[in-house]
C-alpha cells in the first residue's frame, strides 16, 4: 500500500474517532450520569423513567441548539412540571419525575453528556415493553414497541 493511501486511511480513522469524542464538559457529565441511569436504565422492569435514547431525541427535536438543549433539560430536572415535560406518554405511564436537587453546574455537565453521547436504541426496553403490553392485553402499545424493535434493533 502506498504511503499516500496509508496516510489517507490513517487520517480518516483518526477523524472518525475524534468526531465521536466527547467534549471535556461531557466527559465530566458522563462520570455523573449514573445518577440519571438509576431511573433511565433501559433494562429496568418495571421502568422508572424512559430510556435516555428517547429523551435525548425529544430534547434535540424540541430545542434550538446545544445551549437551549442544556438549559431546557436543566430547568426541567430542577423543577419538573407537566407544562415543561417533553415526553407525554412517559409521564402518563410513569408519572412526573422528582426534582433533582443537584447543583446547576453538575446538571449542566450531565445535560451536556446527554446531548453529546450516542446512546444505543433501547432494544431491551422495547422487548420488555412488548411482553408487558401483551400480558396486559394492550395490543396497541405492544404493536408500537414491536415496530420500534423492528425499526431500530435488527
Amino acid at each position: 500500500m502506498s504511503k499516500l493511501k496509508l496516510l489517507i486511511l490513517f487520517s480518516a480513522a483518526l477523524y472518525a474517532v475524534n468526531s465521536n469524542a466527547l467534549s471535556p464538559v461531557a466527559i465530566e457529565g458522563k462520570a455523573l450520569y449514573p445518577a440519571c441511569n438509576v431511573c433511565h436504565n433501559q433494562a429496568m422492569e418495571p421502568p422508572l423513567g424512559p430510556p435516555m435514547w428517547g429523551v435525548q431525541r425529544r430534547y434535540k427535536k424540541g430545542t434550538l441548539d446545544a445551549e437551549d438543549f442544556v438549559k431546557s433539560m436543566v430547568d426541567f430536572v430542577k423543577a419538573p412540571t407537566l407544562e415543561n415535560a417533553i415526553h407525554d406518554k412517559a409521564v402518563e405511564q410513569l408519572g412526573l419525575m422528582p426534582a433533582m436537587p443537584l447543583p446547576d453546574e453538575m446538571l449542566k455537565k450531565i445535560a451536556t453528556y446527554i446531548l453529546e453521547e450516542k446512546f444505543q436504541p433501547p432494544c431491551e426496553h422495547w422487548r420488555i415493553a412488548v411482553k408487558r403490553a401483551e400480558k396486559k392485553g394492550d395490543i396497541e402499545h405492544a404493536k408500537r414497541d414491536q415496530y420500534q424493535l423492528e425499526r431500530f434493533c435488527k
